[in-house]
């Protein structure tokens, strides 16, 4: 899964995180839950899995709490 953080042109000065880059981490051990889920427009469940994912970083955790997209491949 590649994570995206959050395009910051009208974040206020500061507040604003100039060392944000993308990350990338496996998630093959959600990888069910996240997509069945996602099909079932379950956006708790997603949520979830979510904090799961990211608590995964170590750092920065709250870096990536919102982010401007996911992309997921297999």
């Amino acid at each position: 899964m590649e994570i995206y953080p959050v395009e910051q042109s009208h974040v206020p000065a500061e507040c604003f995180r100039p060392t944000l880059q993308q990350r990338s981490i496996t998630v093959r051990y959600i990888w069910g839950d996240l997509v069945d889920a996602w099909a079932a427009q379950d956006s708790d469940t997603v949520d979830e899995i979510w904090d799961d994912v990211i608590s995964d970083l170590d750092s920065d955790y709250n870096a990536y709490a919102h982010i401007s997209s996911v992309g997921i491949g297999a």
